[in-house]
């Protein structure tokens, strides 16, 4: 049987209301469930049963959760691992992606994060399934050598093929069996080819039909046509014929299936059409493809590390609000012990609750699609607030290691032209690699007077048509052979285990994306200062 039947979900949490609520979102998306507190309860069931989905904690109470993923990728390398994490996290995750993972989500779970994460997963399996696919064909003939004869050339040429020798027959076997294809002789006793074609497509509304006449006529052709038939070859069979044929109705069922499958989506149907009218394009297409799959994997490998650097900033933002609405719960218990917790008292209270919330949910939302944007959103973007916005999340780390910050902020600097999550991206890389060097100079600096300083200036160029971004620390700066080598991928001057090599690449392939510039200019032992600038929009000039 050729049917998709719906995928099997393991669910593994030792959380029984997650576990809960994770089973009630992964129904809602049409799966089946399986559920698993535990790592050996886990693997017991992965064993036992056909597993398309693992979702995945990394917190197990018996095991690493990092050890089932490995242990399941033995098993079954083609099941599809959704990682499931905590805050703080993000080297697991990037561990558990290097591991065999295709995607993870964070604790608190939002749904759909879970929701896009099962979808990449089950998009994985269905282009797996699709490369080992073999169309079925149903050949109906009462000649039994014509049915022979064209059943042995269309499994060569990689087709299931059935035969039958009556209408009937070929009912029965599509009773059966997934038939995508009948190819039906025009005259054959008891029921002819044009009934058996519309009794077939009255059962399976999706089968392709091809009708054989020995006959010659624009009534056949008609009638084939009415039955709904695709297509119609004459005898003596040519297998050249009857090879396109099979292929065009092929190309139709295939192209049916992607619009419902995926959604209707115009544009798979549109690429679908295309490489069957342009094999040429479609291999450079694939090429590309595989190119921009590349460079989006570096692109995420890069912001997963980032993502640790935002740790203290994003808790000291959340714990804020959490400090005042514990603040108010405690106030309103002390004036309901009083019997004096007024309706004003509590639509204040209320009111501070909310906007707290708020807060944190635009702080999580920030930090969210920081880490999931993948690619380019073109806005308006204002330069001085994505620098703002990358010190609130690294404010704190910059508070623990000492490093006084100067702001020279122009006000009235020009808006760009850009994605602000990804250049928001650039300034985190260059900060964070500020402060390591920074935190290098004071290890080994005997001078105890010695002040850890970044300077952020931004400003219009003299020529009025670019914005230009300063970075400058008072590290121990670099040689010129090191500054020469600092934009290359992997190219690291931290300790091993200390940094990926990969924040200064990615930012030079931002700011390049965004036609802009990115440069050095060190004093090895004093200082480094880091210039970007980038276009001003031409309507913003």
């Amino acid at each position: 049987m050729n049917e998709a039947k719906k995928k099997t979900v393991l669910i593994v949490d030792d959380d029984k209301i997650i576990r809960t609520n994770l089973e009630k979102e992964v129904k809602r998306n049409f799966y089946h469930t399986l559920i698993a507190e535990d790592g050996t309860s886990a693997l017991e069931l992965f064993n036992n049963n056909d597993v398309d989905i693992l979702l995945l904690d990394v917190n197990l109470p018996d095991m690493n959760g990092l050890d089932v993923l490995e242990q399941v990728k033995k098993i079954k390398p083609e099941t599809e691992v959704i990682v499931i994490t905590g805050f703080g996290t993000q080297d697991v995750a990037i561990r558990s992606l290097r591991r065999g993972a295709i995607d993870y989500i964070e604790k608190p779970i939002n749904t759909d994060g879970l929701a896009a994460a099962l979808g990449r997963a089950q998009e994985k399996i269905n282009e797996k399934e699709e490369l080992s696919y073999k169309n079925t064909l149903l050949v109906v003939d009462d000649e039994e050598p014509i049915v022979k004869h064209m059943t042995r050339f269309l499994k060569r040429e990689g087709f299931q093929v059935f035969g039958a020798y009556n209408g009937k027959e070929g009912l029965e076997i599509m009773d059966e069996n997934k038939i995508d294809v009948i190819i039906t002789d025009f005259r054959m006793p008891q029921m002819t080819g044009v009934e058996l074609l519309m009794e077939a497509k009255k059962l399976h509304p999706d089968i392709e039909g091809i009708m054989v006449t020995g006959e010659s006529g624009e009534n056949i052709a008609v009638d084939a046509l009415r039955a709904g038939a695709l297509d119609y070859i004459s005898k003596p069979i040519n297998l050249d014929d009857l090879l396109f044929s099979v292929t065009k109705a092929i190309d139709v069922i295939n192209l049916n299936r992607t619009r419902l499958y995926r959604n209707r989506e115009l544009k798979i149907s549109q690429e679908i059409i295309a490489r069957m009218n342009e094999e040429l394009e479609r291999k450079i297409e694939e090429r590309s493809e595989e190119l921009n799959k590349v460079q989006v994997q570096l692109f995420q490998t890069s912001k997963l590390a980032t993502l640790g650097e935002m740790a203290a900033g994003l808790a000291h933002e959340i714990n804020q609000p959490l400090a005042g609405i514990s603040l108010i719960v405690t106030n309103f218990r002390r004036f309901s012990a009083r019997n004096k917790l007024s309706q004003e008292i509590l639509d204040e209270g209320l009111a501070d609750i909310e906007e707290s919330v708020k807060r944190m949910s635009e702080v999580i939302k920030h930090v969210r699609t920081f880490a999931r944007q993948e690619t380019m959103k073109i806005v308006e973007v204002d330069i001085n607030n994505t620098i703002k916005s990358s010190l609130k999340l690294l404010s704190e780390q910059l508070r623990i290691h000492d490093i006084g910050i100067e702001l020279n902020l122009d006000q009235e600097l020009p808006k760009i032209s850009g994605e602000p999550y990804q250049i928001e991206q650039v300034w985190i890389n260059l900060i964070s690699n500020a402060r390591d060097a920074m935190d290098e100079k004071f290890t080994k600096q005997k001078d105890t007077d010695y002040k850890k300083k970044l300077v952020i200036t931004t400003q219009q160029t003299a020529n009025g048509k670019e914005v230009e971004i300063i970075v400058k620390d008072n590290g121990p700066g670099l040689s010129k052979e090191k500054q020469t080598k600092i934009f290359e991928p992997f190219f690291t001057t931290k300790e091993v285990g200390k940094g990926t090599g990969l924040g200064l690449s990615i930012s030079y392939g931002i700011i390049e994306n965004h036609s802009g510039t990115i440069g050095i200019e060190s004093i090895e032992g004093e200082e480094t200062t880091m210039k970007v600038t980038i276009p001003i929009d031409r309507k913003n000039e």
